[in-house]
This record gives C-alpha cells, sequence and structure tokens, in this order.
C-alpha cells in the first residue's frame, strides 16, 4: 500500500529552493573584497614629456611615485606636450589611461550569474513537477449529437 505524500513536503522543497537562492544571491553580490579580489589599481596624475604620432601611438608621461620621478610610454596618442593626464601603471614601462578602464564593479557578470543560477533552479523545479505530478486524464470532448435520418 502507498503511503500519501503530504503537503508538508512542497513546504520543504520552497523553503529548500528560497534557502538555496539566496545563498548564491548573496555569494554573487557580495562585495569584491570579501571575496578575495584584488585591489583595482589607483589612478595617478601624470605630465606629457613627449608626445607621439599617432601612427606610432604611444606617448612619453612622467609621475612622481613616493618622491622619485618615474616615466613610462602612454598607451595612447594625442596629447599636448605639458598636459596632465591621469594614468594607471600597468607594467614597468607602459601606462595605461585611466579613463581607458572600465569604472566600477563588473556588476554585468555576476547578474550573469546569478540569472543562470536562478534559471537552473527554475529548471530543475519544473522538470521535478513534470516528473512528480500527478497524471491527469486528457479531457474528451462529447461526440457531437446526431440527427435521426428519416
Amino acid at each position: 500500500m502507498a503511503v500519501p505524500r503530504s503537503p508538508d513536503r512542497w513546504v520543504f522543497i520552497l523553503l529548500v529552493v528560497g534557502l538555496v537562492g539566496i545563498g548564491v544571491a548573496i555569494a554573487l553580490l557580495a562585495p569584491a573584497k570579501v571575496l578575495g579580489a584584488e585591489e583595482p589599481p589607483r589612478p595617478v596624475a601624470a605630465t606629457v614629456v613627449e608626445t607621439g604620432s599617432c601612427g606610432q601611438g604611444t606617448d612619453t608621461v612622467e609621475w612622481d611615485a613616493g618622491g622619485e620621478k618615474k616615466q613610462a610610454k602612454l598607451d595612447g596618442c594625442g596629447h599636448r606636450k605639458g598636459e596632465t593626464v591621469e594614468v594607471v601603471p600597468t607594467g614597468n614601462d607602459m601606462v595605461q589611461s585611466a579613463a581607458s578602464l572600465p569604472a566600477g564593479l563588473p556588476v554585468g557578470r555576476r547578474l550573469t550569474a546569478l540569472l543562470l543560477c536562478m534559471a537552473a533552479l527554475a529548471g530543475g523545479f519544473y522538470a521535478f513537477l513534470f516528473r512528480y505530478a500527478p497524471l491527469r486524464a486528457p479531457a474528451v470532448m462529447p461526440a457531437p449529437k446526431q440527427e435521426p435520418v428519416s
């Protein structure tokens, strides 16, 4: 004899799905520092020392790094000599313009991952419902009445 299923089972399933969703949302939307991400590089004000042609693609900039003057090539062109630009050091002999870096946190990737997880949970729950839903008989249309032929 089959044991009847309790309606409390659905509450438990919904509770587990809800808690998993909340946990995934917290893990994906937590600050990057908490997850161990590196601190983004800080922009530094630099002065253009030498301009390069845009065919060459580099200008030379100079900035003060802890009391020491440093020079590097700027990954860009078209600046005037003596112009102040915000740069981010990317290597020993190359810097990048701070305006070319993305601003803010990479929310797009986290949101994509969150939506993917929620879609997977919804798909799994739908498959669960489809698999364990009680089978229903298809609707049967009544046959049309035929009038007696005289």
